[in-house]
């Protein structure tokens, strides 16, 4: 199996002219099998109808789409990650791999906000804290970060016991507000639509801000749509910052952007889900400038990281933000205890990759 796929990665050819309706008449079946194959059998047959069809991703002419070419040890690799079986939600099956995930965060963390050695020591480990979470990729990140955005923008008050618990309805009643809002440009990633149904904003209240002839956020649309969601008693709890926008890969101006967030006592994030890994250039790294500022900041590894698909993830400036989502359960999720998953809506074990191929490519 081994050398029939790094036969094919050897390929320079994207993919096979062959029409995905002829690639369907294999997959045609939704019979369960009823006969035990041999797994050499059913190996060839893979090779047959799934890989030899498969797009080549890490072919030099592949450019069309934000997948990496992946180094040549992440293959065997990869056994170790299946044989262990890790499930990270819980620390009882994951002892060694939950403080790595930490650790790893710690050095995302690090490298877009640059805090002191002091603060690391304090928070990396810390069973109340988190830094941050591993996701499947830049939706599932920017839904928690908009989630933690909604969360801390309506905590508990007096008679009100916060919106996790007491839901959307209530916490608007309580503080006085028609709706709730995310500002975004024109070039936002579409995940930030899906975020706005799940978290029960609605597709409306995504409100899209002007961009300039860079495709940058326009800074005074901004201010003006702000100031009339204020006016209509329309809550904003967070802005985005566009760090590598999908169709030009232009970088909003984040520092006015951190600026107006500041003054309206909004949430920022930054989607640099596809700039992030601009941070680890020296000549480049100027361009993300105020990233460091964001209250939160998604990076997908699988862009530009050399990492496998489904290795997002979604860090935090401060190490307190996520106490807002946190979740226990007396069977698995103890409280005070350093379980990933009080804090995540998945549980991922892709950190180690992130930590091998880091390790050995800088």
């Amino acid at each position: 199996m081994s050398l029939n796929l790094n036969e094919f990665l050897k390929e320079h050819i994207v993919a096979e002219e062959k029409p995905l309706r002829e690639i369907e008449k294999d997959f045609n079946s939704a019979d369960l099998p009823e006969q035990p194959t041999f797994v050499s059998e059913h190996t060839q047959h893979l090779l047959d109808t799934l890989v030899s069809h498969s797009v080549h991703t890490s072919a030099p002419s592949f450019i069309g789409h934000m997948t990496s070419a992946l180094p040549y040890f992440l293959m065997p690799l990869s056994k170790i990650m299946i044989a262990l079986n890790q499930n990270l939600v819980k620390i009882e099956t994951s002892k060694a791999f939950t403080p790595l995930e930490r650790q790893v965060l710690g050095m995302l963390h690090n490298l877009t906000y640059g805090r002191e050695e002091s603060f690391y020591q304090q928070w990396l480990h810390s069973a109340k804290h988190s830094l941050g979470a591993f996701c499947s990729g830049g939706t599932i990140a920017n839904i928690t970060a908009l989630w933690v955005a909604r969360n801390n923008a309506f905590p508990a008050d007096g008679d009100f016991e916060g919106i996790q618990k007491q839901g959307l309805l209530k916490a608007l009643l309580h503080y006085g507000y028609q709706g709730m809002a995310v500002l975004v440009s024109e070039r936002g990633h579409y995940s930030l639509k899906k975020a706005a149904d799940v978290l029960g904003l609605g597709h409306d209240n995504l409100v899209r801000v002007k961009t300039d002839a860079n495709n940058r956020i326009d800074i005074d649309d901004l201010k003006l749509k702000l100031e009339e969601l204020e006016q209509n008693k329309i809550k904003p709890i967070a802005v985005v910052g566009v760090a590598g926008t999908t169709e030009t890969g232009n970088i909003d101006p984040l520092n006015d952007i951190a600026d107006i967030c500041e003054q309206h006592d909004c949430h920022f994030h930054v989607d640099a889900a596809w700039g992030g890994a601009t941070l680890m250039s020296s000549t480049y790294r100027h361009l993300l400038s105020g990233i460091e500022r964001a209250d939160s900041v998604t990076i997908d590894a699988h862009k530009q990281l050399y990492i496998p698909m489904g290795a997002g993830m979604v860090l935090f400036k401060d190490p307190n933000a996520m106490s807002s989502v946190e979740h226990h359960a007396a069977y698995i999720l103890r409280k005070g205890s350093k379980d990933l998953g009080r804090h995540s809506l998945e549980a991922l074990a892709l950190e180690w990759l992130c930590w091998f191929t880091q390790a050995c490519i800088s």
